[in-house]
């Protein structure tokens, strides 16, 4: 709740421009959908698979601390992130992670403070309607950048657990036109192992390569496993 609030107040704080503000990838509404399901794969597999498309970074523009961003509608004039140390408890402003030309959304992400302690939310920019998707994540920080499937119909993305290693959440997405354009597909938990990046094979399955933590200081290393899953 207290993640949740500090995403809403820090939208508020930095937009107040036209579209709508919603959010998507709660859990209590992934838990009353389908889970997705593993298959142990061939790294080759992962290998052969295309990365996730590179982002386009000269659609927003910056004036001094202001991040501009483009849409249909009007200009989103944003607080462009400062990370810079002493400046206490608050909201830091936006990171701008890049275009989708496919979805023709912005990815940014929102960045606070809050008794020393540091928060993040992803959030996307329908550049069409000004409507914010903010994708809930299921710890302090943001989820790391959703990767689109090749027709553009959903977005997979994951969060490992910053205290808990070996562990991670995978969500996804589906694209739709529409008001409501995101909602909740199918996701999966394991405290098994953890994300270092996901690849779509087709429209409707990908591949996850996975990796898991053994040892610990100057002993520590990472062990790579592969798996495929294909949306029901």
């Amino acid at each position: 709740m207290r993640l949740i609030f500090i995403f809403l107040f820090s939208i508020g704080l930095a937009y107040g421009q036209s579209g709508r503000e919603l959010a998507v990838g709660y859990a209590d509404r992934y838990d009353s959908l389908p889970q997705v399901s593993f298959q142990i794969a061939e790294k080759q597999l992962y290998e052969k698979a295309a990365p996730a498309p590179k982002m386009i970074f000269n659609h927003a523009g910056v004036e001094q601390d202001t991040l501009i961003i483009p849409t249909a509608n009007d200009r989103i004039m944003l607080k462009k992130y400062d990370d810079s140390l002493g400046q206490g408890d608050g909201f830091r402003g936006w990171q701008y992670m890049g275009y989708f030309p496919r979805l023709q959304m912005h990815a940014l992400v929102s960045h606070n403070v809050s008794e020393d302690l540091g928060f993040s939310e992803m959030v996307l920019i329908d550049s069409a309607t000004s409507d914010r998707y903010g994708i809930v994540s299921i710890g302090d920080a943001a989820v790391e950048l959703p990767v689109p499937s090749p027709d553009g119909r959903f977005l997979a993305y994951y969060y490992n657990h910053v205290y808990e290693r070996n562990s991670c959440f995978i969500g996804v997405l589906a694209i739709q036109n529409g008001k409501n354009r995101l909602f909740e597909r199918m996701s999966f938990q394991t405290k098994d192992w953890a994300v270092e990046d996901i690849r779509w094979l087709d429209n409707r399955s990908f591949v996850v390569k996975a990796y898991t933590i053994i040892g610990y200081g100057v002993q520590e290393s990472r062990q790579y496993v592969y798996y495929t899953a294909r949306l029901r």
